[in-house]
C-alpha cells in the first residue's frame, strides 16, 4: 500500500507540475506579440498603448504564473515548509492580480477591447473571470491544509483567468468564434483534471465536479447575458466610475 501511495504521489507531482507548465506556455503564446516579445514581433492591429498601470498588471499576472510553476516544483522536491512559507507571498500576489485585473478590465471598456465588438458586452468575459479567480484562490487558501483539494483549486484558479491569453493566440478560428473560443483553455484544464482523477483514483474529486462545473456554468451565463440591457447598463456604470 505504501508503494502504491508513493507512486500516486509521484504521478500527482508530475501532473500538476506539467499542467502549470502548460498554463505558462499558453500565457506566453497569448501575450508574446502584445507584451513578452513585442519588441521583436509585429503587434496585432490597433493594440492599445501600454500604460504604467498595464505594466504593473502584467508584472503581477506574470509573477502569479511563475508562482504556480514554482509551488508544485517545491512539493515535488520535498520542500513542503518552503512551499507553505511561500504560500503567503503567493496569496498577496493573487490579491494584487485580482485588484489590478478588475481595475484594468473596467478601464479597458474605454481604451481596450478593440476589434472585439461592443466593449460593454465583452466586459462580461473579464469581470466574471476575475471574480471566479478571486473566489477560487480564497477557497484554496482556506483549504491549504487539505493537499488534495488545495492543489486542484490552485490549478483551477489558473484555468479561471486563461481567457485573456487564449483570446490573444493568433489563430483565425479563435478570432471568428470570440468570445466563446476564449473559454476552451480553461475547459481543457478541467477535462484534464477529470480524466487524470478517473485514471489514477477511479473517481473524480469534488473540485472538478463542483468547482469546474461552476466555472463552466459561469461561462455559459456570461454568453447568455452579455448583450442584455441590464448587463450593458451595469457595464456602462462601471466604465463611468473607472473614468477616462
Amino acid at each position: 500500500m505504501a508503494t502504491l501511495a508513493l507512486a500516486r504521489q509521484q504521478k500527482d507531482r508530475l501532473f500538476h507540475t506539467g499542467m502549470s507548465l502548460v498554463v505558462a506556455a499558453v500565457v506566453f503564446a497569448g501575450f508574446a506579440r502584445t507584451y513578452y516579445l513585442s519588441h521583436w514581433l509585429p503587434p496585432p492591429a490597433r493594440v492599445p498603448p501600454m500604460t504604467p498601470l498595464l505594466h504593473i498588471h502584467a508584472f503581477f499576472f506574470t509573477l502569479w504564473i511563475i508562482i504556480t510553476m514554482v509551488q508544485p516544483v517545491l512539493i515535488a522536491g520535498g520542500q513542503r515548509q518552503l512551499h507553505r512559507r511561500f504560500g503567503w507571498f503567493a496569496a498577496a500576489v493573487a490579491f494584487g492580480v485580482w485588484v489590478l485585473g478588475n481595475v484594468v478590465s473596467a478601464q479597458s471598456m474605454r481604451i481596450g477591447y478593440r476589434t472585439l465588438g461592443d466593449p460593454y458586452a465583452f466586459y462580461t468575459v473579464t469581470f466574471f473571470s476575475m471574480q471566479a479567480f478571486g473566489l477560487i484562490v480564497l477557497a484554496a487558501i482556506l483549504k491549504r491544509r487539505d493537499a488534495e483539494t488545495h492543489k486542484r483549486l490552485m490549478l483551477l484558479s489558473s484555468a479561471a483567468i486563461l481567457e485573456a491569453a487564449v483570446g490573444r493566440i493568433p489563430l483565425r478560428l479563435i478570432e471568428v468564434t470570440a468570445p466563446t473560443s476564449f473559454y476552451v483553455g480553461s475547459e481543457l484544464i478541467i477535462l484534464a483534471g477529470l480524466l487524470y482523477d478517473k485514471a489514477t483514483r477511479g473517481r473524480i474529486h469534488p473540485v472538478w465536479i463542483w468547482g469546474g462545473g461552476a466555472l463552466v456554468a459561469s461561462q455559459l451565463f456570461r454568453i447568455a447575458i452579455m448583450n442584455s440591457e441590464p448587463w450593458l447598463a451595469f457595464a456602462r456604470a462601471v466604465s463611468n466610475i473607472a473614468g477616462p
